[in-house]
């Protein structure tokens, strides 16, 4: 809830929509509102499950990606570091949502971001074989829902600018 007033108070564009006073600047641009929307509010999860608890990041990954991972000081540490970031990395995705043209230029991130994950697999597809037992066949669907989602940020790209003050 928190999170939601913090966005809110940010951008006062997603409350018209949460009002139901923007009903025509919602169905602008819907398709990228509702991706965008539905990657952050997954990146916040996971961020979340990674700050609570290692624990709760190893269930995580080996729900989504059938990852074994040891829970150990070590890793619960890493979780809670990189599950600020993927959290943040969601809140990102929720200003694209809340107002696709004015934060547009932020789906070039995303996708930069989406690219290094996609190469990182590749590249290192035998160390996450061998880290956490993640195979190939895992790590193929991984890369096409990640890369049909990042496709989809460019594709629904508003191509309108937003107008300078």
């Amino acid at each position: 809830m928190a999170l939601l007033q913090f966005v809110l108070a940010i951008e006062p564009g997603l409350t018209q929509h949460f009002n139901n006073q923007g009903a025509t600047t919602m169905n602008r641009h819907t398709g990228i509102k509702i991706l965008a929307g539905f990657m952050g509010i997954y990146h916040i999860l996971m961020g979340i499950l990674g700050i609570v608890s290692g624990s709760w990041a190893a269930w995580g990954a080996h729900t989504l990606w059938h990852a074994n991972v040891s829970v150990d000081p070590q890793f619960t540490y890493l979780a809670k570091f990189l599950g600020a970031y993927v959290a943040a990395f969601g809140v990102m995705l929720l200003f694209i949502a809340a107002n696709p043209v004015r934060y547009g230029a932020l789906v070039y991130p995303a996708v930069l971001v989406a690219i290094l994950r996609i190469g990182e697999r590749l590249v290192f597809a035998g160390e996450l074989k061998s880290a956490f037992g993640i195979g190939m066949d895992r790590t193929i669907v991984t890369i096409i829902v990640v890369g049909v989602l990042n496709v989809g940020l460019l594709v629904l790209k508003p191509r309108e600018a937003y107008p300078s003050r």
